[in-house]
């Protein structure tokens, strides 16, 4: 059986070949949804970036000429695409909450994925302290001392509907200011692919 390179695969692509994009997809759908999974933790949000991935290059297949690898090219579309997924305020609350969780979970270590923690941990701090000071303060009753939202209400002397409010608005910042970062870092590492 031939097997097709990258570059034959993109020539044959280019004219419509369907069986050639088959073989790209089956190629290299594991390693841009490993790259997703990576980022989000979550199958659904992985499948709609890799469905808009490939879905964008049958469309412009006849446009398409790669100057680098065809697998950097998808992992660069693949960041693109992260980023506007991010940027378009699909994200589910929970993976915010997830790397809030991680960020402030992790010990301080050396390694590249553990800098890039420390600093998430750091974008963190930042957005908690500015927040205004009720809702600073229900926010660390929640995530430091771990209580319920009846426990903080009983504790302020407030409602649990205010308590919800205020986690609302802390979460809120907080994915603000982390999805600022997630930016900063696909971007970034879009230039040194």
């Amino acid at each position: 059986m031939l097997i097709n390179t990258d570059q034959e695969l993109l020539q044959r692509l280019a004219k419509d070949d369907r069986i050639a994009f088959d073989t790209i997809y089956t190629r290299h759908w594991h390693a841009m949804y490993q790259s997703v999974y990576g980022i989000f933790r979550d199958e659904a949000a992985c499948m709609d970036i890799m469905q808009d991935v490939f879905v964008w290059l049958w469309e412009k297949r006849a446009q398409v000429h790669i100057e680098t690898s065809l697998a950097a090219y998808l992992h660069a579309a693949v960041k693109f695409k992260t980023a506007n997924y991010i940027r378009s305020g699909k994200v589910r609350r929970g993976f915010f909450e997830e790397a809030l969780r991680l960020a402030t979970a992790l010990p301080v270590v050396a390694s590249p994925a553990e800098i890039e923690i420390r600093e998430l941990k750091n974008i963190i701090r930042q957005a908690t302290e500015n927040l205004p000071e009720k809702c600073r303060e229900v926010f660390y009753l929640s995530r430091n001392e771990h209580l319920s939202n009846q426990e903080i209400a009983n504790r302020l002397g407030i409602s649990v509907k205010t308590v919800e409010r205020h986690m609302t608005i802390a979460l809120r910042r907080i994915r603000i200011a982390v999805e600022q970062y997630m930016l900063y870092l696909l971007v970034f590492a879009a230039h040194y692919i």
